[in-house]
């Protein structure tokens, strides 16, 4: 179908797969729309982008914050929800403050944008949610992200009903080289991380924000996918 010429409006959108995402529909020759918190990111961005890009500063925690940015950016074809988060530790000791904080920033955060994004959005176009393979297979230490990320894809399925003829899905990633890393681990402990990841897959390597921004292209020009859940994990097992 192509995306030549169409709005996407994409949430976590200065770093990481976000911008992975961003670098793509740019150079096929589509408007995006960056949404993130960090100013100077945002910026960074847009000056690489160029003028296919706008940004706008917003935390997607603040309902009210997210019906007034839907409300000032208007129409739009696309909704990628990629804003990223993550909460490591067993029920019993993981605080609850925690745990509800991991909600309120990957789940709510994705349900204000569909909320709120949705009356602005194209009778032809999508939405892309953001869950994660912690979801279908568990490790122990990540109850809560794996219930955030159910949440999530059965939110995705429910949504292809209710928002037809628009369609929505979710995409699942595995383990993914993005910054997001660098908030748990030094740069000789990723290093380490996935040289390990590499060694355990089947596909003997780790994944890449690229990777997974092919596979969101692919759920926003494919017009006969809707309500599914699509994994980007290299065969995790």
């Amino acid at each position: 179908m192509g995306l030549e010429g169409q709005r996407v409006v994409i949430t976590g959108g200065s770093s990481g797969i976000g911008l992975a995402l961003a670098r793509m529909l740019v150079d096929g020759g589509s408007e995006v729309v960056l949404i993130g918190r960090n100013q100077t990111k945002l910026d960074s961005a847009v000056s690489e982008l160029g003028r296919a890009t706008t940004a706008l500063r917003l935390d997607v925690t603040d309902e009210r914050a997210v019906a007034e940015a839907f409300a000032q950016i208007g129409s739009f074809d696309h909704l990628v929800t990629a804003a990223a988060g993550t909460a490591r530790g067993t029920v019993v000791e993981l605080k609850v403050s925690e745990a509800r904080a991991l909600f309120e920033s990957k789940y709510w955060g994705q349900y204000h944008c569909v909320k709120y994004g949705a009356p602005h959005l194209a009778a032809a176009g999508s939405i892309v949610l953001f869950s994660g393979w912690i979801s279908r297979k568990p490790m122990a230490g990540t109850s809560t992200l794996a219930a955030v990320d159910a949440a999530i894809e059965a939110l995705a399925r429910t949504l292809a009903l209710e928002l037809a003829p628009r369609r929505v899905n979710a995409i699942t990633p595995g383990m993914i080289d993005t910054p997001l890393w660098g908030a748990r681990l030094t740069p000789e402990q990723q290093r380490a991380h996935f040289a390990q990841v590499a060694a355990n897959l089947p596909v003997g390597r780790f994944g890449t924000a690229e990777d997974v921004a092919h596979a969101v292209i692919f759920l926003l020009e494919n017009g006969f996918t809707t309500g599914a859940i699509l994994d980007v994990d290299g065969g995790q097992r």
